[in-house]
């Protein structure tokens, strides 16, 4: 896929709106809307606006590049063992407080009792 359609699929799929992405990136939004319809951008432009996504966007923007999703191409073992000790307490830190701001939501404490 071309990078400027997985740019605006992008954008689209996140809801991201081009004046919070420009506030973000220091871009400026006519030059992202310039961009979206067609007018090239110097590559650190880009690069600004790619660095400026939500990292889950990230993803998706360079999964849809690639052709694949780039999760798919991770092997989380060998993800792991590559970790430091400090890296792999972080991740673990990282996975309990979601999963403990997942139970103190209404919708996923009806979820847990039907489990």
């Amino acid at each position: 896929m071309h990078y400027r359609e997985a740019f605006n699929q992008t954008l689209k799929k996140f809801g991201i709106q081009a004046k919070v992405l420009a506030q973000k990136s220091g871009v400026q939004e006519r030059q992202i809307s310039q961009f979206r319809n067609g007018k090239d951008l110097m590559a650190e432009t880009l690069f600004n606006l790619i660095a400026a996504l939500p990292t889950e966007a990230k993803i998706y923007y360079f999964s849809l590049l690639n052709g694949e999703s780039m999760l798919k191409a991770v092997d989380l073992r060998s993800l792991v063992s590559s970790m430091s000790v400090e890296c792999k307490s972080e991740v673990l830190s990282l996975i309990a407080n979601s999963l403990v701001e997942n139970q103190t939501k209404p919708e996923s404490a009806s979820l847990m009792r039907a489990v």
